[in-house]
């Protein structure tokens, strides 16, 4: 049988339509993957600058997702930031597609509470989460710093999960958690029993803690020393200043 020749025209026409048609929702369902379809994203109002839109760039490419069709899936997107959450300083990224086929990238850096220096010579972070992280080659926060030998024992694997290590966390999240001591404390120098010398950024003193325990009564001494006696005595009468005894500050 014979089909007419309009009726066969029709049908051609309708074909190519949905191949067109078919086409078009590949493209906006899976974009090209290039620069201009990108938005990235990086979470830096802590201060903190670990992390680029250049390091960003450069794990996606490193992932080789650029085939000969350039188009990303939902599965690669999913690739792209389990790749990114891998990745050092990244503590968080989600990857996602806007209503215009866009690859939208959003990313957490990590976020150190202090940084370690232990007599060996190595130097590590403490993060929010009470994780050891390594030094970055691309910055350096500022943050209060912990030296001598009971920051080797905090780099120390497992230590953090130990009762000393959760405590002595509480003990430094109070300290950057408080409006005054978080700019005041320079530096805390811990012993192998976890005795500590206190730092400050101002003044030529220094505060014999003792062990770090109970340390709120002891920052409540170290506080009537700026708001009583150095009113009376100036900033440079005194160089060491023991608050670690039970009822008594000991300034010398």
């Amino acid at each position: 049988m014979k089909f007419p020749k309009k009726f066969t025209t029709i049908n051609i026409i309708l074909a190519v339509s949905l191949v067109l048609i078919a086409a078009g929702y590949i493209f906006y369902r899976y974009p090209i993957l290039g620069d201009d379809t990108i938005i990235i994203n990086v979470d830096d109002d802590s201060g903190n600058f670990f992390v680029s839109k250049e390091n960003v760039k450069e794990i996606i490419d490193s992932l080789k997702l650029d085939n000969p069709s350039r188009r990303v899936s939902n599965m690669q997107l999913k690739m792209i930031e389990k790749a990114l959450e891998q990745q050092d300083f990244i503590l968080d990224a989600q990857v996602s597609r806007d209503l215009k086929g866009n690859i939208i990238i959003d990313i957490a850096q990590e976020q150190p509470i202090a940084r370690l220096m232990g007599n060996n010579g190595k130097g590590a972070y403490i993060n929010k989460e009470k994780k050891i992280i390594e030094l970055s080659d691309n910055f350096s926060a500022r943050v209060m710093v912990i030296s001598g030998e009971g920051a080797d024992s905090l780099m120390s694997p497992g230590f953090m999960d130990s009762k000393v290590g959760q405590d002595f966390y509480d003990f430094i999240d109070y300290i950057k958690a408080d409006e005054f001591w978080n700019p005041q404390v320079a530096m805390l120098d811990v012993d192998k029993d976890f005795e500590v010398t206190i730092y400050p950024q101002v003044g030529q003193h220094l505060f014999e803690f003792g062990y770090f325990g109970n340390f709120e009564k002891k920052f409540n001494k170290m506080k009537i020393f700026y708001n009583e006696i150095i009113p009376k005595k100036g900033w440079g009468a005194y160089r060491l200043v023991k608050v670690q005894y039970n009822g008594q500050i000991v300034c010398r």
